[in-house]
């Protein structure tokens, strides 16, 4: 599916739709949907920086664990570090405004949603690749250090980070406490330390 929207070709693909959709009817913890919430406001405010600063993407294309985007902002440009960082900041944001709510209305609804939205602030302010804490540590060691080194200093930390989850997910699995996710996150780090830099 692709459509414009303020001068921005958007692609959808099938099988991101296809993922999004079986992830909506399996989920049994009523999770899915405001993480999906906390994902979308997520990419929102780095698209709403772009905007601001007239550096709109030209194309965005969502496909299964990853948004493509294609701009004409030149990488390491000056934009780069606020546009990585609004994303995080709507999170927390939000994790403040529904806390407060939460203080206010002793709703747990609110305190769930607001949980979501400080874990996927966080985790997107790690300063791995592909990540925007990556992003904004790889722009500063450019600026302080030669291309060569801030990419060895990004690929150290990739693979620490990957080899630190994979300790948690098998001593969990010792423990009789599976979680994929610690395997997933250390198998992504590691790709991502060998096809990004």
């Amino acid at each position: 599916m692709r459509f414009k929207f303020f001068g921005t070709e958007f692609y959808i693909s099938f099988l991101f739709a296809a993922v999004i959709t079986a992830m909506l009817v399996f989920d049994r913890t009523g999770f899915i949907l405001p993480l999906l919430f906390a994902v979308l406001v997520h990419e929102l405010g780095h698209l709403a920086a772009m905007w601001v600063l007239d550096c709109a993407p030209k194309r965005i294309r969502l496909v299964p664990a990853a948004v493509e985007i294609t701009t004409k902002l030149q990488s390491g440009g000056r934009y780069e570090i606020f546009i990585a960082l609004c994303g995080p900041a709507i999170n927390l944001f939000l994790f403040a405004i529904l806390f407060l709510n939460y203080l206010a209305f002793s709703n747990d609804s609110y305190l769930t949603i607001g949980l979501i939205n400080l874990l996927i602030g966080l985790f997107n302010l790690l300063p791995v690749t592909g990540l925007d804490g990556g992003t904004v540590l790889f722009n500063i060691l450019r600026r302080k250090a030669e291309l060569s080194k801030a990419m060895l200093i990004m690929r150290t930390i990739n693979l620490s980070v990957a080899l630190a989850a994979l300790v948690i997910g098998v001593t969990l699995c010792f423990k009789g406490q599976f979680n994929l996710s610690f395997f997933i996150l250390a198998l992504y780090l590691a790709v991502m330390s060998v096809i990004k830099i």
